[in-house]
């Protein structure tokens, strides 16, 4: 199978394009590598943050997270993408990220909206508590609105505060250029906060036409997703991140999908799942080093 057309590769371009070593990645991270070029719609929000510190390390720039936002072409994210490219005003753009976000990704990462009498906050959530202080997963989530915003609305783009759930880093630099110098870190929640009244600016001069198709073909991709019973997917991504440890058991898979033993059990019985040969199929999956040879072919 080529690279080229695999679920993720766009993700590893992206990462090239930032200074990174394709192959010392995967010599660090093979699993992960893995995941994200197989299972990139589904991927747990621990395995994108080790990639992004990964990538951080590699290149020697600790605001790896930030500077996704430049390094990816919006065009990658496919229908989520030229949605968002359509979207006419800031108030499009937020509603577009809450309700279609999961067609780009359904693996616990999300974006919520919360209207007040004078401003908005939207907000950059994950399933899981544990995974909150992802500082580099956050700041490409959060870092996306100004960063985007920045061509249509200038300095309108910075928000009136940034809250971050992790911990102060030791440079701002780069911080205080996508999101002003209103930040507040150690948080209970990654949220940006906007007066109210930007929600009405204009940010494109919107194809309705298209933009119709596009929200039609994402809602349809939604219905797909709900009706797919995704569980033995997320068995296996859980899997695959465990390779190291044999003794992984239905226990760790339950306490990792946050549900009692019994509850666990009582679901893989419901969809079929054995998870013994899961188990024993997830440990075969086949690794592939030399991915900067491949994509640069």
């Amino acid at each position: 199978m080529e690279f080229e057309t695999l679920p993720g590769t766009w993700v590893l371009e992206t990462f090239r394009r930032g200074g990174v070593d394709l192959d010392l990645l995967t010599q660090q991270l093979p699993d992960e590598v893995n995941l994200m070029l197989y299972e990139m719609e589904t991927i747990l929000p621990d395995s994108i943050n080790r990639l992004l510190e990964a990538c951080a390390d590699i290149s020697g720039n600790q605001n790896f997270g930030l500077i996704m936002n430049e390094l990816v072409d919006i065009s990658m994210y496919g229908i989520f993408g030229y949605l968002l490219l359509n979207c006419g005003t800031v108030k499009d753009l937020f509603d577009t990220l809450v309700r279609y976000h999961t067609v780009h990704h359904d693996g616990g990462i999300y974006y919520k909206l919360t209207t007040r009498k004078s401003t908005v906050s939207i907000h950059f959530c994950y399933d899981h508590s544990k995974y909150l202080y992802h500082r580099h997963t956050t700041d490409w989530g959060l870092g996306f609105i100004p960063h985007f915003l920045r061509t249509p609305l200038g300095n309108l783009a910075q928000p009136l505060s940034a809250h971050f759930t992790y911990a102060i880093p030791d440079n701002l630099q780069k911080l205080n250029e996508y999101f002003g110098t209103n930040l507040e870190f150690s948080q209970d929640a990654n949220e940006l906060v906007y007066p109210r009244s930007v929600l009405s600016q204009r940010i494109s001069d919107v194809n309705q036409g298209l933009l119709k198709v596009l929200r039609e073909q994402a809602d349809n991709h939604l219905l797909n997703l709900k009706k797919d019973n995704s569980l033995h997917k997320v068995i296996n991504i859980i899997l695959f991140e465990n390779l190291c440890k044999d003794k992984t058991n239905a226990t760790d898979v339950a306490e990792a999908l946050n549900l009692s033993l019994s509850t666990f059990k009582r679901k893989m019985r419901k969809e079929g799942i054995d998870f013994k040969k899961t188990k024993k199929l997830s440990k075969h999956q086949v690794k592939h080093p030399g991915i900067q040879k491949k994509l640069s072919d």
